[in-house]
């Protein structure tokens, strides 16, 4: 036969509660509250049902980038040897360059220019829905329940011209740019020497075409900051060869001219003349061919200078939503209503609520 214990508040108040908690009369507590426990689980549960059915979707595009990791040996120059020994261009003045450091590469996608160049260009939806700029398609589509109750409109981002100047942006922008940034994630396995790029957006072909996109700014960026000195160089040599070749061509038509005209006169005047035309003219063609060779040389360099970042996995469009995860969703929130009822139930009990113990 059984026989219960049942403690009256007059009684629980003379009752000392241990200074740690003990594991066996936690059980015992909870054992007898089970069903409320149970109860407050279950709400939880259900709310957590509720959250994950009017949760946005969320669709993941996932790119690897293999870059170049070391700079390139002065062996690749070598199939440039023959046409360049025809041409008289000698190649020892063109030196190897380190490349950029490739964990840097995933800072590039997470700086403010990147992310307003995103947001400002065209998309178009999974389906066919167009949107003039990536700001209106974040903040004119309803892909949540709050924005049954909110009315959401867009507004413009500014366009970075001048990336020396300072920015100006309003409260709106910054928020806008910041959930820009936390749905592009980059990162670089320093292992294999990967970069990863993953981009979250609530639209599948969006999610892929700012996958995309990304690959093409920094491969643009990445190839303008290695050549950017070089090519600087390249534009002054371009100026000053068009200058020596109309030098030099002015230079071999006033000699052959004055030879033409002074054929069968032979005078001291005529030949200092002739002299003082022929240094100018072996002048200006030591020159020409000095920068001819310069400009071969820069324009080689630029080709070494150029980096290569191969792409192991292109973007595709995500067939399959990445968020929410609604069974996790309701399993979490279960689990948190089950710790929260077991948790009303030993502050009830400490409380000095009556309860009975079977013994």
């Amino acid at each position: 036969m059984k026989k219960y214990i049942t403690l009256l508040p007059i009684e629980a108040r003379n009752i000392r509660q241990p200074s740690h908690l003990d594991p066996e009369w936690a059980l015992i507590v909870v054992w007898h509250q089970k069903a409320s426990v149970l109860l407050i689980a279950f709400l939880f549960g259900v709310a957590g049902v509720i959250m994950a059915l009017l949760s946005p979707f969320e669709y993941t595009s996932e790119v690897r980038v293999m870059p170049e990791l070391q700079a390139r040996s002065a062996l690749n120059l070598k199939r440039f040897g023959a046409l360049a020994e025809l041409a008289g261009i000698n190649l020892e003045g063109v030196s190897n360059t380190e490349a950029i450091r490739p964990d840097l590469y995933p800072d590039v996608l997470k700086s403010t220019p990147f992310i307003l160049y995103l947001l400002n260009q065209p998309f178009t939806t999974v389906k066919k829905s167009k949107y003039a700029t990536l700001a209106a398609f974040l903040t004119q589509a309803s892909f949540s329940w709050t924005d049954w109750f909110f009315d959401r409109e867009s507004f413009p981002v500014p366009r970075l011209i001048d990336d020396r100047q300072a920015l100006r942006l309003t409260r709106d922008q910054e928020l806008l740019i910041q959930d820009t940034k936390e749905r592009i994630l980059s990162d670089l396995d320093k292992q294999s020497g990967v970069i990863i790029i993953r981009v979250k957006m609530p639209d599948a072909e969006v999610a892929a075409q700012v996958s995309q996109l990304a690959i093409e700014y920094l491969t643009r960026y990445v190839i303008q900051y290695r050549t950017e000195k070089t090519r600087s160089d390249l534009k002054f040599l371009s100026e000053r060869f068009r200058e020596a070749k109309q030098r030099y061509d002015r230079a071999m038509v006033n000699l052959s001219a004055y030879k033409d005209r002074h054929r069968y006169m032979v005078t001291e005047i005529g030949t200092i003349e002739e002299r003082r035309l022929q240094a100018e003219f072996e002048l200006a063609q030591g020159l020409y061919s000095n920068i001819t060779q310069q400009y071969e040389q820069t324009r080689i360099k630029i080709q070494e200078e150029t980096p290569i970042l191969k792409i192991l996995e292109p973007a595709q469009v995500p067939t399959k939503r990445s968020e929410p995860r609604r069974t996790i969703m309701v399993l979490v929130a279960a689990l948190m209503g089950g710790l929260f009822g077991i948790g009303i139930a030993l502050v009830r009990h400490i409380d000095w609520q009556p309860l009975s113990i079977e013994r």
